[in-house]
């Protein structure tokens, strides 16, 4: 398996609209991608950085899902970075 690290900035002032972003778009979007395994979104204390955890079968499917992720310019979550490792264990 391998999983693609996410790192954003979030406007903390527009969670609600980040959340529902994540329910109707984030989240259906990684599902739907071939070799999908799970999903996590996250987010620290104050709202204002984000960390994702995409997991796919495959480093390809990783790949193409790290370099699809593109968000509009005035979404409330900009995009800092993303890198795919390799799952070596898990529990």
């Amino acid at each position: 398996m391998f999983a693609v690290f996410g790192r954003s900035s979030l406007e903390a002032d527009r969670f609600d609209e980040i959340t529902g972003m994540a329910a109707s778009m984030v989240i259906p979007m990684s599902q739907a991608q071939p070799g999908h395994v799970a999903t996590f979104l996250s987010h620290n204390p104050d709202k204002t950085r984000g960390a994702s955890i995409f997991v796919f079968e495959t480093k390809e499917q990783a790949e193409a899902f790290g370099s699809s992720m593109n968000l509009p310019p005035e979404a409330p979550v900009h995009i800092e970075s993303f890198e795919v490792f390799e799952v070596f264990a898990h529990g």
